[in-house]
């Protein structure tokens, strides 16, 4: 219900005035509370091995709290993940099918080869094969002088 809260009041926001301090000081105050209530409920009732999902969202979320609050401060931040969920999926797909990595070098190259042709597609002026022709010839023209 908190997080529903702060997404409305990010998406109302005018990014001519910005932020309300008082605003984001009241949600940061109530996400807190939140773990704070969830930290001396697993004091007093350890979590079991059998139940650690709940246990294991609290580390979460205390942990990776400025992160999850970012969207709050920084009008450049979206306040999900849509876009990175879609991007992994497709790297996800791909390891499944037809890939097998040796090492953590070939998911590196795969992951900035995937990452400069997501790059390129955004470029409405060019198309992706012209683009990344360019990119092999001021190779190849490297290479030889």
């Amino acid at each position: 219900k908190l997080l529903r809260e702060m997404v409305h009041y990010r998406n109302g926001i005018d990014e001519t005035i910005g932020f309300d301090e008082k605003t984001v000081m009241a949600f940061e105050e109530r996400y807190d509370s939140i773990l704070e209530e969830a930290r001396e409920e697993y004091e007093y009732i350890p979590p079991s091995k059998y139940y650690r999902e709940g246990y294991n969202l609290y580390r979460r979320m205390a942990k990776y709290r400025s992160s999850h609050l970012l969207f709050l401060h920084d009008i450049r931040v979206p306040h999900n993940n849509n876009m990175a969920e879609r991007l992994l999926r497709a790297y996800k797909r791909k390891q499944h099918q037809v890939m097998s990595f040796r090492s953590d070098a070939s998911i590196e190259y795969l992951c900035q080869s995937m990452s400069m042709l997501l790059s390129l597609r955004q470029d409405p002026e060019s198309s992706v094969y012209d683009s990344v022709s360019k990119i092999f010839d001021r190779q190849k023209a490297g290479r030889s002088t």
